[in-house]
């Protein structure tokens, strides 16, 4: 998550440090300790967008980047949710505010940073000498700034990280990848074990086109890739037909009135993922890249039209469905994948984040 710019990777581990605090407390909480430790938690996010945008903006407008208008609007949704939780705390719900700050705080640091920060890096590199001065100026004034060295100094110079427990199992790139692909194609259904799962799917997409380009450029061994492609290729299209099965016992458990149709299109996709697997172990390469262009064409285009469609007709019922999910769940008849979780949980909740009202 680092981005090898000193004084803003220090403030990025002082945000980490947060947030481990604040599990911590949730953790162990007891009631009358509630209202004290949400009120801290907050007041210090608060000193951390005053401290971080205000460097981070100051550093992006001298060195003219194009997009520094795009990065305040997103500095300043983000301030809006925190006056959210704070007038949470208001209502007097301060585990609920505590939870959902957590969930804010975290969302922020593996959406904003793994992306919008990101996309500055080669503009901040060419620029570095022309804003080094400024900002570190700025930071070295910071009443906060002993404590966030101190911080810095722990984590680089210890063995041990002080990341959040339990996140995804996936490098930054891939998270990226999911990312952009479920905002810009506004994948979203509403409907939690569904978009859960095609979280999954695409999580699964992107390591399959990962293995086969790096096939095709020969970076390893043809004979020790084939083997993985056809592993992974397997692990998709059993998901796959999960995900329709999900799906399909979902519909007619409510007597969705669309359901022949959807199977329909479901089934007319089993032949595209058969022919797939018939040439994933195979050395056709441009057959395997068609078809893997297909695959992803075809599930985006479904999710992102048929898929939702399911939403309105099961949007007054979202407490039965998952209700059923669970009862899937505990029957064996479906899997919910720990990092699938995660991964939904960071993505989808980001959506608040990026300006959607809670």
């Amino acid at each position: 998550m680092a981005l090898n710019i000193p004084v803003i990777d220090k403030q990025h581990i002082w945000l980490i440090a947060m947030i481990v605090e604040l599990e911590e407390d949730i953790e162990s909480e007891t009631p009358y300790r509630l209202e004290e430790n949400f009120s801290r938690s907050l007041t210090k996010a608060l000193d951390y967008t005053l401290e971080h945008f205000s460097l981070e903006e100051k550093a992006l407008e001298l060195m003219n980047y194009p997009k520094l208008g795009q990065h305040r609007v997103q500095h300043m949704r983000f301030i809006g949710v925190l006056r959210r939780r704070a007038r949470e705390r208001m209502a007097g719900d301060y585990r609920k505010a505590s939870l959902n700050l957590l969930r804010n705080m975290r969302t922020w640091l593996y959406q904003h940073i793994l992306s919008e920060d990101r996309a500055y890096l080669d503009a901040f590199t060419l620029n570095y000498e022309k804003v080094k001065d400024a900002i570190e100026l700025q930071f070295n004034t910071s009443p906060h700034r002993e404590e966030v060295e101190e911080l810095y100094n722990i984590i680089t110079y210890s063995p041990v990280s002080v990341e959040p427990e339990d996140l995804p199992t996936l490098d930054d790139d891939n998270l990226k990848l999911i990312s952009e692909l479920w905002h810009r194609y506004r994948l979203k259904t509403g409907i939690a074990i569904v978009d859960m799962q095609h979280l999954w799917l695409l999580k699964l997409l992107v390591k399959l086109e990962k293995m086969h380009k790096q096939r095709l450029k020969q970076q390893i061994g043809s004979d020790e890739v084939s083997p993985k492609i056809k592993e992974a290729l397997a692990a998709t299209v059993d998901y796959i037909r999960e995900h329709f099965a999900t799906e399909e016992a979902i519909m007619r458990q409510f007597h969705f009135h669309g359901t022949m149709t959807h199977l329909k299109q479901h089934r007319g996709f089993d032949r595209l993922i058969s022919e797939l697997v018939l040439h994933g172990g195979e050395n056709d390469f441009d057959a395997v890249s068609k078809l893997l262009q297909d695959l992803k064409e075809w599930l985006i285009s479904h999710i992102a039209v048929e898929d939702k469609k399911l939403f309105y007709f099961f949007r007054y019922r979202l407490g039965e469905v998952n209700d059923y999910v669970r009862k899937l769940n505990q029957e064996g008849r479906i899997h919910i994948w720990k990092d699938a979780v995660h991964i939904y949980r960071l993505l989808v909740n980001y959506e608040e984040v990026s300006g959607a009202k809670v």
